[in-house]
């Protein structure tokens, strides 16, 4: 096996492992709205075991955060009983979009992958979800080896609620202040 066909294989097993564990519980075609809410709930409860298992917090359960913020260039979680924690890692939280205080999104990353959380003070999730998270994607981005550098082939999101899958490119604020676009 060749040097490239041996870069591609160590670029690409991880990725597809990693999205083959964090893909979304299809949802059902049911037949109504209160089928549909329930999945979308328990969608939740799983995105958020991806998020202890991939981006633990020194303490704690993203399944009992009330909010985030954003604090001197870390992710702070903050719970009901007026604790707070960072990440266990804290270099795994890259930017956000929003102000400090209420951030919109948080962009994480774990090994190469990119994980969004978006947040809405009034989101459609905010009855089953204390922080206010109204929607978990994980970044999708297939590597091609072309001589020697890494360049996307394609990028893709995936809803780990919906499991609907979004081609946009996203534009961030780095934790230092600099853009961050993917």
């Amino acid at each position: 096996m060749n040097i490239q066909a041996e870069q591609q294989d160590i670029i690409e097993q991880p990725i597809y492992n990693f999205i083959k564990q964090v893909m979304p519980m299809t949802l059902t075609n049911g037949n109504n709205a209160l089928d549909q809410a329930q999945q979308e709930t328990d969608n939740m409860v799983y995105a958020k075991q991806i998020l202890d298992q991939y981006f633990p917090l020194s303490h704690g359960s993203h399944q009992d955060v009330c909010s985030y913020v954003v604090y001197y260039n870390q992710l702070l979680a903050f719970f009901a009983n007026g604790q707070q924690s960072g990440l266990a890692q804290p270099r795994q939280f890259v930017a956000f979009t929003g102000h400090k205080c209420e951030p919109s999104t948080i962009l994480m990353k774990n090994n190469g992958f990119h994980l969004e959380i978006s947040l809405a003070a009034k989101g459609k999730h905010e009855i089953c979800d204390l922080a206010g998270i109204e929607d978990v994607q994980v970044e999708a981005a297939l590597m091609t080896i072309v001589s020697r550098e890494s360049t996307p082939a394609s990028r893709s999101w995936t809803s780990l609620i919906s499991g609907q899958v979004d081609h946009r490119n996203k534009q961030f604020t780095a934790k230092d202040g600099e853009p961050y676009e993917l």
